[in-house]
């Protein structure tokens, strides 16, 4: 059966108590945005748009120096294409992946878990298509110093 969260109960604090329950590894910050850092998960920022009535989703990775413009875009592109709860775009030398989950009128607690489980694997699943050796992108939380001295 599924369970409501009220929309005036749709807080970080919350949200964080469904990431305990679920047994999903996070971290609760005082600007209230909760960190998702399960082990093995790509890792990702969830922040409560109030006003918009949204839930956010949103991570980042790096691209590699040697990845043109063309590249980003057209790898972008790629992902929004192949994937249904993502969308991705260029910014600088960073690779910007968000989704938001609407909460008007409240939020099942199954569908913010499922939501979460399905961000962070749609991540992965997806760069492993179209990037699986990582010739454009750094794995999350890479540098190109660090990811040319492991080799």
């Amino acid at each position: 059966m599924s369970s409501l969260i009220e929309e005036k109960d749709v807080t970080a604090v919350n949200l964080a108590v469904e990431l305990e329950r679920a047994v999903i590894e996070h971290v609760l910050s005082e600007d209230h945005s909760i960190y998702v850092n399960e082990d093995g998960w790509f890792p990702y920022w969830v922040r409560i748009l109030q006003g918009a009535g949204f839930i956010s989703f949103k991570t980042h990775t790096n691209f590699k120096k040697a990845s043109s413009q063309l590249q980003k875009l057209e790898l972008c592109n790629e992902l929004n294409s192949q994937n249904f709860l993502i969308t991705a775009y260029v910014d600088d030398d960073r690779l910007i992946i968000d989704h938001v989950l609407n909460f008007r009128g409240g939020l099942l607690r199954e569908n913010f878990v499922r939501s979460c489980r399905q961000f962070s694997s749609n991540i992965q699943r997806g760069l492993n298509k179209i990037d699986a050796n990582n010739e454009f992108i750094l794995p999350p939380g890479k540098t190109e110093s660090e990811d040319e001295s492991s080799h």
